[in-house]
């Protein structure tokens, strides 16, 4: 069942931010907490303050699912407030359906928001709740209740409408919130990491109740999270941040594949992409390799493809190699040699823990491929090699990915 009262065909809802800076004056210090310990960040302190974020530019289109990921005090609230009117943009252009929209006040953007703790008002039920910006709009009480009522059965909380939030648990309280936005039929739907109050099960749960509630509404999506999995499974689209600053935007399968710098590489893939010291070099025949050790892997025809494009040179470099991507097989003159530390048990999986290389890093190793007889008990000896067309090669001194 889709909402009856969708935007008509001709109402878009692009968001494009051209240049969008945010400087908090040197003026504002936030004050800390007693016993709270300062963050560390990297972010860049210039005469006019600290830049929370710069030089951001994105454009979102009509019924998108953008995701805005990236470790704590990276921007990324800060940016989705800025959208919302909840927070003064400090530089460049912010664009809803269209209309520059720096200077106009929050209620009239035709955004709604969505955050972590809910914001129900406790004394009103449910359906009051979710009545209640409608009735600030003054919308005629059989809309009301038509709009109430569907979103409720799309959300699965039409037998709650007549409690009170405290009577409701964290997952339920946090559909309500989203029926809350979503009976205005915004425009845009904020969201700012609205699961990370859950517990582990009920987030996925939230995560594909998400999934299919964007295939039901007509609107566009913005969504912040630090959680990578959320990122990966929700979003059409994914922008990472570090200190402020886009590193990369693309499709989930995207940066999985291709990462633009070693910090994009680390954060996308649970467990995160191993890494290495090693030499990218040329054989005799002109191809691109990496040696690691006793290892010598040449590079794919894609891989050789950008690089010569590039005219990259055979150079010190830091490999990359994701833990799902090695291999135990091959002839053990020619592989790595690690030791185990860990090995944990996961089901269909064996979570290895090695030190190799002078590193820590994991080798995922599926149950079905295992010998009979393979001994991972702590100490064991293990010999690995690779595939080259999973290697990423990034230089040692920038970790911008050589191919990119």
């Amino acid at each position: 069942m889709r909402m009856h009262w969708a935007r008509s065909l001709n109402a878009m809802a692009e968001v494009i931010l051209k240049n969008i800076k945010k400087v908090y004056p040197h003026s504002e210090p936030k004050k800390k907490k007693k016993g709270e310990q300062e963050k560390k960040t990297n972010l860049q302190i210039t005469d006019e303050g600290v830049l929370a974020v710069q030089d951001f530019n994105l454009e979102i289109k009509d019924k998108e699912f953008i995701v805005l990921v990236g470790p704590s005090g990276c921007g990324k609230s800060t940016t989705l407030r800025m959208i919302a009117g909840l927070e003064e943009i400090s530089g460049g252009e912010l664009y809803i359906d269209g209309k520059l929209m720096n200077d106009v006040a929050s209620k009239d953007r035709d955004i709604a928001m969505v955050f972590q703790n809910y914001a129900l008002y406790p004394h009103m039920t449910v359906r009051e709740n979710m009545e209640f910006p409608l009735k600030l709009r003054k919308y005629p009480k059989d809309q009301i209740k038509t709009r109430v009522d569907q979103a409720a059965e799309i959300l699965g909380i039409t037998e709650y409408l007549d409690r009170k939030p405290k009577a409701l648990s964290g997952g339920q309280r946090q559909r309500v919130a989203i029926g809350r936005a979503i009976v205005r039929e915004p425009k845009v739907l904020l969201m700012d990491e609205p699961l990370s109050n859950l517990d582990a099960k009920l987030r996925n749960q939230m995560r594909a109740e998400l999934i299919k509630l964007r295939s039901r509404i007509d609107t566009t999506f913005v969504y912040v999270t630090h959680d990578q999995t959320e990122a990966m499974t929700l979003g059409d689209r994914i922008v990472i941040m570090k200190d402020g600053v886009i590193q990369q935007i693309g499709t989930p399968q995207e940066l999985f594949d291709h990462p633009a710098n070693l910090f994009v590489a680390g954060f996308i893939g649970m467990p995160q992409m191993n890494f290495y010291d090693a030499q990218l070099v040329k054989d005799a025949d002109g191809k691109y390799a990496v040696d690691l050790e006793n290892a010598h892997v040449v590079l794919s025809e894609d891989k050789q493809e950008r690089l010569s494009k590039k005219g990259v040179e055979p150079q010190a470099i830091t490999l990359g190699v994701r833990p799902e991507h090695i291999t135990l097989e091959g002839d053990p003159d020619k592989m790595v040699k690690g030791t185990v530390d860990v090995s944990e048990m996961m089901g269909s999986a064996v979570h290895l823990h090695i030190s190799a290389c002078g590193r820590d890093m994991i080798i995922i190793v599926q149950t079905m491929d295992l010998k009979n007889g393979a001994d991972f008990s702590i100490g064991s000896p293990v010999s690995f090699t690779f595939d080259g067309k999973v290697a990423h090669v990034f230089a040692r001194e920038t970790g911008v990915n050589l191919e990119a």
